[in-house]
């Protein structure tokens, strides 16, 4: 009974194997028909599974078994299917494709292996359109990289490098998904000892295979930059020096962002020296302002190669650069920086600075004092201007004290220039009946129309002296008359008056220097002891004569308890330095009014709407009967022309005091009332006229976040005072749902703040005029998805 038992189950045993195999011949020869119709053109083949679970394993086997020429045919057929315009298809060949890149073996099976690679590679170059398969093929590109990389394939793993940069730089685009996954990819490709072992090549030896692992280091992105800086910074030999600011130079443009991050970190004088050095070498005028803090730095070595890098590329702001360069730099560079402006060609704006230089010259330390002085000097010989007359005539008597009776080669210097510029300002100085430009320095109207006022009874006088030819007479009334108007704190009359006095008599040059210095030391004296008490703090943070300038600049006003003195949501470019008073700062958000703080004497109200381009988010009103100076934008634009200095330093000053952001962010008023949501996509806009009417021109911003509210919008403006223009000016922007109608949103710019120094990129914020719907903002952050 046992044997029969034994013998039924061998048979069933042979029966079912004999259907296996009968199954697996059935099998086999399905296969190899699929196979000859994939050869032969048949693309559907794809969507079988049987064909796709066992294609991979057939290319596999048949390459072990000798038959290499069907194993690449059968390659290359499924890379022309992940490449072409089918999606399904091109799913589904890439998932072959994956199933065989895990199959082959790469000591083995390498050459087959690297096709089946760059046709994964080929498929994600031209591939838009996430799939699960992406996450799977970057693991394998990853994977099979290490090991080209590790075993020295350099020139296959070229190609591979570079489609993974041209996604990752933007060359290509795709989605943040795919974005993000090539990122990974590269960044682990760009592992430290693999940078080394790079760089150590670069370094020691020559020919192709440095060029060609040159080139594969300039396309391993962010972390090759950072790793190439980091050598760079600790560099001492000027040979390898120049060689790794070459090879950091060919990684183009992802350089850029790197090196504003590493410029922030602490290291030796020479590790700034070499990315100066670096940028100097990239020869970008755009990345010039990334270095210009170091004019600032303690070692003179670093702040002289600034300026070598400002004298290079700086380009059409070389001038500027030079000029703000002068009161940051060590004494001993300042020689070389008036050369520098002589060459470029002496403007009015680059002598008054020169100018201010030789009044302050006591400062000058003595071992350059001669020197600076008589560059300064040849300098001013491009621009003839008054004021350089008086100061030039002053400098001679003195140096006649000081050195050799005026003979000293100093002397020397001035009197040629005088020589050189006298006869230049004489011809418009003589013509007594023309009528002289008067100057006018006045803060605001009340201030113009006393000094117009003042003037009126003088010209009659002065008219009469000038036809008769009595000028030693002519002199002698405007003198006093402006000595008086000095006394009497009327600064706009009294340099007035000065200036039409060298223009009627340009040979007073005595009578100028006393005028000049009567109406500098009034000036000082017209500030208070009470004054300078309240502001030390910023008169020691300025020098005396940029206070005194910022002081008379301001304009006295007064406010009674319960007055605003601007309102939230003013577009006024104000500066409130308070003097006397109680003031409050409160915000509106709804209906809801909040107080955020009081603040008294010594205070600087208006940081943001005045530095920035913004409106104001608080309403000030005076709690007390309130005395405030007043500094109002025009004006102030028109101080910097003589201390150009003056904005970064006042706003240095400012930033520290100011209390606006800090409060409102405690409160958290500064928040909009709607939630905003990050988006990132172009879209277009256009804006409106007074009347409402739109402009035939659109132009592209990037979207960067939206709300029910309002949104942000980055945008390039290629000068800081043309943002101010956007303030406060209507706005349409069109907005993509997806849907056959896009909504056109209507708004105001309500502030512009700048995100990009180097590519002069702003944010301009918008507040809708009607509130967007839900449903439309969920269809714009949904289309941004897509």
């Amino acid at each position: 009974m046992e044997i029969d038992q034994q013998q039924n189950q061998l048979a069933l045993q042979n029966a079912r194997q004999l259907i296996a195999d009968n199954e697996k011949q059935r099998a086999q020869a399905r296969l190899s028909r699929l196979v000859d119709d994939f050869l032969s053109g048949n693309g559907k083949v794809l969507l079988q599974d049987e064909f796709i679970q066992n294609i991979s394993r057939m290319i596999a086997e048949v390459s072990q078994e000798g038959s290499a020429e069907l194993a690449v045919k059968l390659v290359e057929n499924l890379e022309n299917y992940a490449c072409g315009e089918d999606g399904l298809l091109r799913e589904r060949a890439v998932m072959a494709l994956s199933f065989c890149s895990g199959l082959l073996s790469f000591e083995k099976q390498h050459d087959l292996l690297m096709l089946v690679t760059f046709a994964q590679a080929h498929w994600l170059k031209m591939e838009t359109t996430y799939h699960p398969a992406c996450d799977t093929v970057c693991r394998q590109l990853l994977r099979n990289g290490l090991k080209m990389m590790a075993q020295g394939h350099w020139q296959q793993l070229e190609p591979l490098v570079e489609i993974i940069f041209q996604i990752q730089s933007g060359i290509l685009d795709k989605g943040n998904v795919i974005h993000g996954l090539v990122a990974r990819v590269q960044d682990a490709l760009a592992a430290d000892h693999i940078l080394e072992e790079l760089v150590m090549v670069c370094l020691h030896e020559q020919g192709e295979r440095q060029s060609l692992v040159e080139r594969i280091l300039a396309r391993l992105g962010r972390r090759a930059v950072l790793f190439l800086l980091e050598k760079l910074s600790i560099s001492e030999q000027k040979d390898e020096r120049l060689y790794l600011i070459k090879l950091i130079r060919q990684a183009d443009k992802v350089s850029v962002p790197v090196l504003r991050e590493f410029l922030s970190k602490e290291m030796p004088w020479y590790g700034y020296r070499n990315i100066v050095l670096l940028i100097t070498a990239m020869g970008d005028s755009t990345l010039v302002p990334m270095v210009l803090h170091l004019l600032k730095h303690s070692d003179i070595r670093v702040q002289q190669q600034v300026i070598e890098c400002i004298d290079n590329i700086g380009g059409a702001y070389k001038k500027n650069y030079l000029l703000s360069a002068l009161s940051l730099v060590h004494d001993t560079l300042k020689v070389s920086l008036v050369v520098r402006l002589g060459k470029l060609g002496c403007d009015i704006e680059c002598a008054e600075v020169l100018l201010d230089i030789l009044v302050d010259r006591d400062s000058i330390p003595l071992d350059i004092r001669n020197e600076l002085i008589g560059q300064i000097c040849v300098v001013l010989r491009l621009a003839p201007l008054k004021r350089a007359l008086i100061l030039l005539r002053e400098l001679l008597v003195e140096q006649s004290k000081l050195e050799e009776g005026g003979m000293d080669p100093v002397s020397s210097i001035i009197r040629k220039t005088l020589q050189i510029i006298e006869p230049q300002l004489k011809p418009v100085a003589r013509n007594g009946s023309e009528k002289p430009n008067k100057i006018s320095l006045a803060q605001n109207k009340e201030e113009k129309q006393r000094s117009e006022s003042n003037q009126f009874s003088l010209d009659g006088k002065i008219q009469q002296l000038i036809n008769e030819k009595r000028i030693a007479e002519v002199t002698a009334l405007i003198v006093e008359n402006a000595v008086q108007a000095a006394k009497k704190k009327d600064f706009v009359t009294a340099e007035i008056l000065r200036d039409r006095m060298l223009a009627v008599n340009p040979e007073a040059l005595s009578e100028a220097i006393h005028e000049n210095g009567v109406i500098t030391e009034e000036k000082k004296n017209a500030i208070s002891s009470h004054h300078l008490s309240l502001w030390k703090d910023l008169y020691e943070f300025l020098d005396s004569g940029t206070f005194s300038a910022l002081y008379h600049c301001q304009r006295l006003k007064e406010y009674q308890a319960e007055e605003n003195l601007v309102q939230q949501g003013d577009a006024h470019q104000t500066l409130f330095f308070l003097d006397e008073g109680l003031v409050r700062l409160t915000c509106k958000r709804g209906q809801t009014e909040t107080f955020l703080n009081q603040m008294g004497p010594g205070e600087i109200v208006g940081v943001g709407p005045f530095f920035d381009v913004s409106v104001w988010t608080v309403t000030l009103t005076a709690m007390t009967a309130v005395k405030v100076r007043v500094l109002e934008r025009e004006p102030f634009q028109r101080l910097l022309v003589q201390y150009p200095g003056l904005e970064s330093n006042l706003m240095d000053y400012c930033r520290k005091s100011e209390q606006i952001a800090e409060v409102l962010k405690n409160s958290g008023a500064d928040r909009r009332e709607n939630v905003r949501y990050p988006v990132e996509f172009i879209i277009f806009n256009s804006m409106q006229d007074e009347m409402e009417n739109s402009t035939a021109q659109r132009f592209k911003g990037e979207l960067e976040d939206i709300s029910l509210g309002g949104l942000s919008l980055l945008i390039r403006i290629s000068k800081r005072e043309n943002a101010r223009l956007f303030l406060g000016r209507r706005i349409v922007s069109f907005l993509p749902t997806g849907s056959d109608r896009d909504p056109d949103c209507r708004g105001i710019i309500v502030g512009v703040t700048i995100n990009d120094y180097v590519d002069q990129d702003y944010l301009v914020h918008v507040r809708f005029d009607r509130a967007l719907s839900a449903d439309d903002l969920i269809k714009i952050i949904l289309h941004w998805h897509k």
